[in-house]
Parts: structure tokens; C-alpha cells; sequence
């Protein structure tokens, strides 16, 4: 069993998590204020860095913690291009050119991260951008969802390479799934998949039914 330790960083406000079990942490989303997260995770033995997608505003620290603890680095096989390319990742923040040097693992749909006794499952959940990912691990009933899915709203479409239609999809297999599950997003404060079940099954009627797309959607409840 792992402990879920949070810090929110950068003027994004996205939320940085470390999983922590016997063998050591798992950070997901290091997305600013490197000095911040160093000190907030101290001495840990940090296995891996799993980032959910190519934002600027969640991988921004990355290459740093990689110079302090010498960890590998995964995310979503389609956004491997977009860390290591800004545009490509779709904004900048302040004018600051974040990309990541390597990445080490590139993730698929149905990977699965394993540290000590526990392991993340890996959901390929496009649509806020193409290789966007949820991490899942049953035992504990947890769900990392990225810029997926927030309390009371979805990701935007409207960035690079964001897209509507498959961002429905991805709502329509979160709606499927159980909603006893604990959703920890990248911005904003935790929620169930339960309680969101509502707006993802509204967003996915669409493309349930075959209708056109807006892309027009953007974030927001966390903001």
C-alpha cells in the first residue's frame, strides 16, 4: 500500500502527487517550481516520474528531479514527441521553454507501473492531448486523471493537438468505470468518479450518438 502526499506548484496550479510504499515514491506530474519540489520531497527514494501528458505545466521540474535522483521518466507513447518539443506540448508558461531531455518508458494502454507491492495501471485516455493517460490502481480504489478529468469539469480541446472527439471517448469509458474509485487530478481538489459520472456520461452523449463535436470546451472548476 502507498501513501498519496500532494503539493500544488507553478501559476497553473497543477498538482504534483508522490506515492510512497516501502520500496520507495513514484512522483507524478512535476510540473514547476523545481527548488519547491526538491525540498518537498527531501531524501525520498524516488523510483520514476510518470507524467499524464505533454503540458508544459506538468512536466516542468522534470528534468531536474531526474539530475537529483537519477530516476526514469514515463508517459503516454503519443505525447513522448510533445515533452521534448514546447510547441508541439501546446503553451509555454512565462516564456519558459520546458521540455523533457529523455524519456525512458514510453506507456500503452494496459502497462503497468510496479514499485514494491503496488502497481499503477495504465489508461490511455486521449483527448487533452493525444497520448494523455489515467493511472489506476484497483487495490486502493485511486485514480490519477490528469488533465482528463477535474472535479466538476473535463480537460480543454482547445490547446494543440487537443481533440473533441476523443476526449468524448475518453469520457465515455470513465463514465463505465466504478464509481467508487478516488479521482486525484492535475488541478484542483479530489473528487469520485461516482459524483462525475453525470457530466462524463453529458459529455460522451455526442459521440455516443454520433453527433458533431465542440471544441469549444475548456477547463475551469478548479481555476
Amino acid at each position: 500500500m502507498f501513501t498519496i502526499e500532494q503539493i500544488t506548484v507553478g501559476s497553473w496550479k497543477a498538482v504534483c502527487y508522490a506515492l510512497t510504499n516501502s520500496a520507495g515514491t513514484i512522483v507524478i506530474d512535476p510540473g514547476a517550481q523545481p527548488e519547491v519540489l526538491l525540498r518537498w520531497l527531501g531524501d525520498k527514494n524516488i523510483e520514476g516520474i510518470i507524467l499524464t501528458h505533454c503540458h508544459c505545466d506538468h512536466i516542468g521540474a522534470v528534468n531536474e528531479l531526474v539530475d537529483t535522483y537519477g530516476c526514469w521518466v514515463g508517459c503516454g507513447h503519443d505525447d513522448v514527441d510533445g515533452v521534448a518539443d514546447v510547441h508541439r506540448s501546446g503553451f509555454d508558461e512565462e516564456g519558459v521553454d520546458y521540455t523533457v531531455d529523455h524519456i525512458d518508458r514510453p506507456l500503452h494502454e494496459g502497462d503497468t507501473v510496479t514499485w514494491g507491492g503496488d502497481q499503477l495501471t495504465v489508461l490511455h485516455t486521449p483527448g487533452h492531448t493525444p497520448g494523455s493517460i489515467c493511472l489506476l490502481n484497483e487495490a486502493q480504489r485511486v485514480l490519477f486523471t490528469g488533465d482528463m478529468l477535474f472535479a466538476g469539469a473535463i480537460g480543454s480541446t482547445a490547446f494543440v493537438m487537443g481533440n473533441p472527439a476523443d476526449m468524448m471517448r475518453s469520457c465515455a469509458r470513465l463514465a463505465g468505470m466504478n464509481g467508487n474509485l478516488m479521482v486525484y487530478p492535475g488541478h484542483g481538489r479530489a473528487t469520485t468518479l461516482g459524483v462525475e459520472h453525470s457530466l462524463l456520461r453529458i459529455m460522451a452523449g455526442p459521440a455516443l450518438r454520433g453527433s458533431p463535436q465542440s471544441s469549444s470546451w475548456r477547463e475551469g472548476s478548479w481555476w
